[in-house]
C-alpha cells in the first residue's frame, strides 16, 4: 500500500492540498464558544407564590411537586428549598439521561399537577440548564431620573428585549428590575360603612364588570354569528362607573366609595448598578452561534440604543467576551509558540534542513485536516477542544519523526529512496500505531468520571484523538512521498546528526556502559525513585479544579430579619458605598428577582451583591471590607464567593465541606432538641454554620376565633377578603382596553395595625362588627426556610474543613439520634472521596488496557511488564515537579497523569521492539546469544531509539511550555496538566533511558537466555 502511494506523488499531493483547502474553509464555519455545549443533567422548578409563608409554599406547592416528580425517569436526586414567597425544586439526573426527553416529561407532570396547586399562583417554571444558558453579556439600563423609570421599564420589556432577541445567534433574553403598572382601588371605609357595602361585594362587582364570556353564538337561518359580550369597563377610568349594590339594594357607583389611580405594582425587589436603580438585561447565546461574531453585534446595538433612547443610560457589564478572547487567544498562542519551539528543537538534533522541514509541515497539515472532522463531529472551537489540540502539538510531529528517522537509516544502509521510504514506513507501522493507541486508549476510561469534568474531558479527548490519527495518516502517506521528492541526495551526502546530538549520543553510550557495570546500584536507585514518587503523592493537596485568577466577588446576604424592601435596599447601598474606593463596577439584586432562567431565587429579606476589582489583591481587600461592614448586623449571615462567570459558573460548587441533615424520627420533631444539639456542637467546638433551614426569624401569627365567628354568623370568606385588602391586596380582575392588560388591585395600605383592625365585616343580616373581634395577632419565631428531599423535610448545618472529620461525624450521629433525629451527610468531603475512587479505578483500567495493547504487539506476557514498569518513573517525575511548583491534585492534573501513562511507554515500546528485531536478526546470522552480544544489542538499540526518544519527549514537553509562562484563563486551567506531562516526560524519560536496558538485561538473565 505504501508503495502504491509513493508511486503516485501527484495524486497524493493534490488530495492533501484539497483536504487542506477544505479544512481552511471550514475554520470559518465551525462554531466558536467559550465552552462546549453540554447538557448539564440538572433542572430546577421555580415557584413564585406571593404573600405565602415558607410553610405554605412547602405544604401547598413543593410537597405535591416532589411527590409528582419523584417518578421521573433517570432521576438521581431531588431536593427543594421553601422560603417566604418563593420555592425551588432541584432535579439531578444521570449523566447518560436524554435531557430533552426528561424536560418534556417534567413539564407533562407539572401540567397534570396544576389542578392540585393554589389557583391564584402562577404556573411553576421549569428551567433546563445547559452550558450555553450562561449569559454572555449583561446590559444595564439605568433611567436618568426616577420620573422616567416606568417609561424605561416598559421600553426595555417591549422594545429593547425584542430587538436583542432578533439578533442571529441569540437564544434567550432575560430581565430583572422591571416594574409593572396596576390600577389601585383604595376603599373609603367610612363611606362603605355608610352605604352598607362589604368588601366581598366590592370585589365581586369589579370582577363581573370586566369578565369575558366566550362560546356565545347566534343562528339566523343559514347564518351563524359569534357574539362577543362587551365589558362594561374599557379603560381604567371606567372603573369609577361600576355599580356596587349596598344593603338597601340601591346601586352605588364605585367612585363614591373608593378612589381609582394608576400606580406601580408592588415592588418585591430592586436591581442596582453602581448603586443606582435600573433594569438589567441578560443575553444568552445559542449553542451553535459564533460568539466572536455575536458579541460585536450586541455592542453595536447597545450603542444604537444609547443614541435612540436618551431617557436612559446603557452600560455593558460582565461581558464574557474577554473570557472568550483570553481563552481562545491563550490556546492559539500555545499552538503557535509551541509549534515554533518544537520546530526549533528539530534543527538542534537533525543535521540537514530537509528532515526537520518534512517533520514540521506535518503540524499545520494535520491541524487543517483535523478541522474537517471538527465539523463532522459537531465540535466547536472552545477552550477545551482547542486545549486538546495544544496538548497534541508536540505529538503531531512524533509519528513523522520516527518514520523519517527509519527511512534515513535505510538510505544510509544503501537502499534506494523508494525502497527506503517503503521499507522504513512499513517497519515502523506497528510501533507507531502502538504509540498512538497507547496515547489514545488512556482517554477511554475517563468517561467514567461523573459530573461536568467527565463531559468536558470527552470534548478534549475527541479533539486530541482526531488530531493524532490525522497525524498518523500524514506520517504514513504524505511524509514518504515528500521524502522521496525532497531528499534525492546520495546517502553519503546525508548529514544526519548535529554536533549537539553527537555529544549527547556519546554521553549516552558512556552512561549505558556504566549502568550495565553497576547494575545492582542503578536498579536500587530506580526502585528508590519509584518509592519516592509514591511517597510524594501523599504530600500534594487535593482540590476538584485548578485555581484561576479571580477579580470578582459575589456576596450572598441573608438579613434573617423581617425587613421591608426599603431597609434591605438601604443596607445594600451602605455596603456598596463602603466598597466604592476599591471596586470598579458593582451590581446588586436586592430582594426577590424576576429572572426566568436564574437557578437560585432570593426573598425580600436577602440580597446578592456583585463587584469587580482591578486586581485580585483589591478583590481580597474588598472581601475584608465586606466582613467589617456586615458584622454590624448581628443576625445577618453572608457568604463571600468568587463570582461565577461564563467559564467558572459551571465549576462552582456551593456545597459545603460537609452538610449535616437532621431528620426527625418522629413526625414534627422538637425545635427545643435542635437547640440542645446546636449547644452541644458549640461546647465540643465543632466548626459549623447554620443553614437557612436551621435559622429562625421573628414573625406574626394570626389566630381566628372560630367560636366568635359562629356566634355572630360571620362568613370565613368575608374575613379572608377583608384581611387581604387590609394587609395586602386583593386581585379584582384586569382591564384589557388595547390588548395590554392592566391588573386591578384593591388595597388599603395606609394606617396602623390598630386602625386596620377597626375595619368591619358584616354577617348575612348586614350587621357590622369590627374585625378585631375575630382575630388576634401574636409574635412567633419561625424557621427562615424549609428544606426537603424525597424522604421529607430536614434541618441542616454546614461543617467547615477540620481535623478528624470522620470522628466528628460519628459523634454528631450519636448525639442527634439520642435527641430523636436521624442524620444524613452530603458535601464536598464525600464528593472528593468519590472522585478519588473514580480516579483510582480509571488508573487501574488504563493499566489493564495498556498491558492488553502491549501484549498483543509483543506476543509476550513478560515484555509488557518491562514497558509498564516505566509508568511509576513517569508518575514520580510528575509528582516531583507538581510538588516543586506548588500544584495540586485536581481533575486537570489527573488528566495529565493519564496522558503520561500513555506517553511514557512510547520509548520503551520502541526500544523493546528494536531489541527483539536485533535479536532475531543476529540469531538468523548465526551469532551466539551471550552477554557480549546482549551488551552490543543494548547499545545499538539505544542509538537507534535515542534520537526519536529525545525528540518525541522533548517536542511534546516543549510544546507545552507556553502554558506555564503565559497567563490567562485558558492556561490557568491547563497549567496543572502541562506541569504533570512535562515532569513525567522529562524526569521520567531520563530514568527510562537506563532502566529499560537494565530491566531487559535482567529478564534475559532470569529466563536463562544468556
Amino acid at each position: 500500500m505504501i508503495g502504491y502511494f509513493i508511486n503516485r506523488p501527484v495524486a497524493i499531493l493534490v488530495l492533501f492540498a484539497a483536504l487542506m483547502a477544505f479544512g481552511l474553509v471550514l475554520i470559518f464555519q465551525v462554531p466558536v464558544s467559550l465552552l462546549p455545549a453540554i447538557d448539564v443533567p440538572r433542572m430546577i422548578v421555580k415557584v413564585n407564590f406571593p404573600n405565602a409563608s415558607a410553610r405554605q409554599v412547602e405544604d401547598q406547592v413543593l410537597k405535591p411537586i416532589r411527590e409528582q416528580l419523584s417518578l421521573v425517569d433517570d432521576l438521581t436526586g431531588l431536593h427543594s428549598e421553601a422560603s417566604n414567597h418563593l420555592g425551588t425544586v432541584y432535579l439531578d439526573f444521570d449523566y447518560r439521561a436524554n435531557m430533552s426527553l426528561a424536560y418534556i416529561e417534567v413539564n407533562e407532570k407539572m401540567d397534570r399537577l396544576l389542578g392540585r396547586l393554589p389557583p391564584d399562583m402562577p404556573r411553576p417554571q421549569v428551567v433546563r440548564i445547559n452550558t450555553s444558558d450562561i449569559p454572555v453579556v449583561r446590559i444595564q439600563v439605568v433611567p436618568v431620573s426616577d420620573a422616567t423609570y416606568q417609561e424605561v421599564s416598559d421600553l426595555t420589556e417591549k422594545v429593547l428585549k425584542r430587538r436583542l432577541e432578533q439578533l442571529p445567534g441569540v437564544s434567550v433574553v432575560d430581565m430583572n428590575g422591571q416594574r409593572g403598572t396596576v390600577a389601585i382601588l383604595k376603599p373609603d371605609r367610612d363611606r362603605m360603612n355608610a352605604f352598607g357595602i362589604t368588601t366581598s361585594a366590592l370585589l365581586e362587582a369589579v370582577r363581573l364588570s370586566n369578565m369575558e364570556i366566550g362560546g356565545l353564538n347566534l343562528k339566523d337561518g343559514q347564518y351563524q354569528y359569534f357574539i362577543r359580550l362587551e365589558n362594561q369597563v374599557r379603560t381604567v377610568s371606567d372603573l369609577g362607573n361600576v355599580s356596587v349594590k349596598g344593603l338597601s339594594g340601591q346601586p352605588v357607583q364605585l367612585k363614591e366609595i373608593a378612589s381609582v389611580e394608576m400606580d406601580t405594582d408592588q415592588l418585591t425587589g430592586y436591581h442596582l448598578y453602581n448603586g443606582k436603580p435600573g433594569v438589567v438585561v441578560t443575553v444568552q447565546a445559542q449553542a451553535k452561534s459564533r460568539m466572536n461574531e455575536l458579541l460585536p453585534m450586541i455592542r453595536s446595538l447597545v450603542s444604537a440604543f444609547q443614541k435612540q433612547y436618551p431617557q436612559a443610560r446603557f452600560n455593558i457589564s460582565q461581558d464574557q467576551s474577554f473570557l472568550l478572547d483570553a481563552g481562545i487567544d491563550n490556546v492559539k498562542q500555545d499552538i503557535i509558540l509551541g509549534g515554533a519551539l518544537t520546530i526549533g528543537l528539530l534543527f538542534l538534533f537533525l543535521g540537514n534542513w530537509a528532515s526537520p522541514v518534512l517533520m514540521s509541515i506535518s503540524i499545520p497539515i494535520s491541524l487543517l485536516i483535523t478541522f474537517i472532522f471538527f465539523q463532522l463531529f459537531g465540535l466547536s472551537f472552545n477552550i477545551i477542544s482547542l486545549s486538546g489540540l495544544a496538548l497534541g502539538i508536540g505529538m503531531l510531529i512524533d509519528n513523522s519523526i520516527v518514520v523519517i528517522g527509519e527511512i534515513t537509516r535505510k538510505r544510509i544502509a544503501g537502499l534506494s529512496v523508494t525502497d527506503s521510504a517503503i521499507r522504513g514506513t512499513n517497519e515502523m507501522a506497528v510501533p507507531v500505531i502502538s504509540q498512538v493507541l497507547t496515547t489514545v486508549v488512556v482517554y477511554a476510561p475517563l468517561v467514567i468520571l461523573n459530573g461536568l469534568s467527565g463531559a468536558l474531558v470527552m470534548d478534549q479527548s475527541i479533539a486530541l484523538t482526531i488530531s493524532l490519527f490525522v497525524s498518523l495518516l500524514v506520517a504514513f502517506v504524505l511524509t514518504p512521498v515528500l521524502y522521496k521528492l525532497l531528499l534525492k541526495s546520495p546517502p553519503e551526502r546525508l548529514k544526519q546528526d548535529t554536533v549537539f546530538y553527537t555529544f549527547v549520543r556519546n554521553r549516552y553510550h558512556s552512561m549505558i556502559s556504566f549502568v550495565l557495570l553497576k547494575r545492582k546500584l542503578f536498579f536500587a536507585i530506580t526502585l528508590l525513585v519509584i518509592a519516592l514518587g509514591v511517597g510524594l503523592a501523599f504530600f500534594i493537596p487535593f482540590e476538584s479544579l485548578p485555581a484561576i485568577e479571580k477579580k470578582e466577588s459575589l456576596i450572598k446576604i441573608s438579613w434573617n430579619e423581617p425587613l421591608d424592601l426599603q431597609e434591605n435596599k438601604a443596607r445594600s447601598l451602605a455596603l456598596i458605598a463602603k466598597l466604592s474606593p476599591v471596586v470598579a463596577v458593582s451590581e446588586s439584586d436586592v430582594g426577590a428577582t424576576q429572572y426566568i432562567f436564574q437557578q437560585d431565587g432570593t426573598t425580600i429579606y436577602q440580597a446578592n451583591v456583585y463587584y469587580e476589582c482591578a486586581s485580585e489583591k483589591e478583590k481580597l481587600l474588598a472581601d475584608r471590607m465586606v466582613k467589617q461592614q456586615l458584622v454590624r448586623y448581628p443576625k445577618c449571615t453572608f457568604n463571600i464567593l468568587d463570582a461565577p462567570n461564563a467559564f467558572t459558573q459551571l465549576f462552582v460548587n456551593d456545597e459545603p465541606y460537609v452538610r449535616v441533615k437532621f431528620k426527625p424520627l418522629v413526625k414534627g420533631g422538637s425545635a427545643q432538641n435542635l437547640d440542645i444539639l446546636t449547644d452541644w456542637l458549640k461546647v465540643n467546638r465543632v466548626q459549623y454554620a447554620p443553614e437557612p433551614s436551621m435559622m429562625r426569624e421573628p414573625a406574626m401569627r394570626g389566630v381566628l376565633d372560630m367560636e366568635a365567628m359562629n356566634r355572630y354568623q360571620i362568613n370565613r370568606a368575608e374575613i379572608d377578603q377583608q384581611l387581604q385588602v387590609l394587609f395586602g391586596s386583593a386581585e379584582a380582575g384586569a382591564v384589557d382596553a388595547t390588548g395590554d392588560k392592566t391588573r386591578v388591585l384593591v388595597t388599603e395600605a395606609s394606617g396602623s395595625v390598630e386602625e386596620k383592625l377597626d375595619a368591619v365585616v358584616r354577617n348575612s343580616e348586614g350587621i357590622a362588627y369590627p374585625i378585631r373581634k375575630f382575630i388576634r395577632f401574636e409574635p412567633v419565631l419561625q424557621f427562615s426556610a424549609i428544606s426537603a428531599d424525597k424522604d421529607g423535610t430536614y434541618r441542616s448545618i454546614a461543617l467547615s474543613e477540620q481535623p478528624d472529620i470522620k470522628a466528628i461525624l460519628n459523634e454528631i450521629t450519636a448525639e442527634a439520634r439520642s435527641l430523636g433525629y436521624d442524620v444524613d451527610f452530603t458535601g464536598k468531603y464525600f464528593e472528593n472521596r468519590q472522585l478519588m475512587r473514580q480516579l483510582s479505578l480509571i488508573f487501574l483500567i488504563v493499566l489493564v488496557m495498556l498491558y492488553t495493547v502491549l501484549a498483543i504487539q509483543f506476543e509476550s506476557f513478560v515484555q509488557p511488564v518491562i514497558v509498564m514498569l516505566t509508568i511509576p518513573l513517569g508518575v514520580a517525575g510528575a509528582c516531583l515537579l507538581l510538588l516543586i511548583t506548588g500544584g495540586t491534585f485536581n481533575v486537570m492534573s489527573a488528566i495529565g497523569f493519564v496522558v503520561v501513562l500513555g506517553l511514557i511507554v512510547d520509548d520503551p515500546l520502541l526500544k523493546i521492539e528494536t531489541l527483539n528485531k536485533l535479536a532475531d536478526q543476529y540469531r538468523k546470522a548465526g551469532r551466539e546469544y551471550d552477554e557480549t552480544l546482549l551488551h552490543q544489542m543494548i547499545h545499538e538499540a539505544g542509538e537507534i531509539c535515542l534520537k526519536p526518544l529525545l525528540m518525541v519527549s522533548l517536542t511534546t514537553s516543549i510544546a507545552l511550555l507556553p502554558i506555564l509562562f503565559i497567563g490567562g484563563i485558558g492556561n490557568d486551567l491547563q497549567r496543572p496538566m502541562a506541569i504533570v506531562i512535562i515532569g513525567g516526560l522529562t524526569i521520567g524519560t531520563f530514568f527510562t533511558t537506563w532502566f529499560i536496558p537494565l530491566a531487559y538485561w535482567y529478564i534475559q538473565k532470569w529466563t536463562g537466555k544468556i
